[in-house]
C-alpha cells in the first residue's frame, strides 16, 4: 500500500525534492539570520526575496514535474535516490558555513550515494 503511493506520487515526490533544492541555492536562513547571495539580508529583504522566489518557484513547479516524470521514466529508481541523497548532502552541507564538505561522516554520504547511484545502473542493465 505505502510502496503503490510512493510509486503512484514519484513524480510529485521528485518535483518537490528539485524544488527544496533550487530554493537551497537562492536562500537559506540560519539562526543569526537569511542569506541570499552570499549575503546576510535584512528583515524587509528577506520578505521580498522570499516572495519572489516563492513565486519563481511556484512558475516553474509544472515544468519541473514533467521533467520529474522524464527523469522517472529514464533513470533507475536507485540512481535517482542516490542522486537526491548527493544532492541533499551537498545542499545542507553548503547552507550551514561550519559544516565541511569533507568531515569524515560527509564523505561517507557522498560515498554511499555514488554507490547507489552506480549500482542502480548496473542493475538496471543486469535485468535489461
Amino acid at each position: 500500500m505505502l510502496f503503490e503511493f510512493f510509486r503512484d506520487q514519484s513524480s510529485l515526490i521528485l518535483t518537490g525534492v528539485i524544488i527544496t533544492f533550487i530554493s537551497g541555492f537562492i536562500y537559506t536562513t540560519t539562526s543569526t539570520g537569511f542569506k541570499s547571495g552570499g549575503k546576510y539580508r535584512t528583515k524587509q529583504g528577506a520578505i521580498l526575496i522570499y516572495v519572489s522566489a516563492t513565486i519563481f518557484l511556484g512558475i516553474l513547479t509544472p515544468f519541473i514535474n514533467e521533467l520529474s516524470k522524464i527523469i522517472i521514466d529514464v533513470f533507475p529508481v536507485l540512481s535517482i535516490i542516490g542522486a537526491i541523497l548527493f544532492g541533499a548532502n551537498f545542499v545542507i552541507n553548503q547552507s550551514v558555513p561550519t559544516w565541511s564538505h569533507t568531515s569524515p561522516k560527509t564523505l561517507l554520504i557522498y560515498l554511499f550515494s555514488i554507490l547507489l547511484i552506480i549500482f542502480g545502473f548496473v542493475l538496471n542493465s543486469y535485468f535489461i
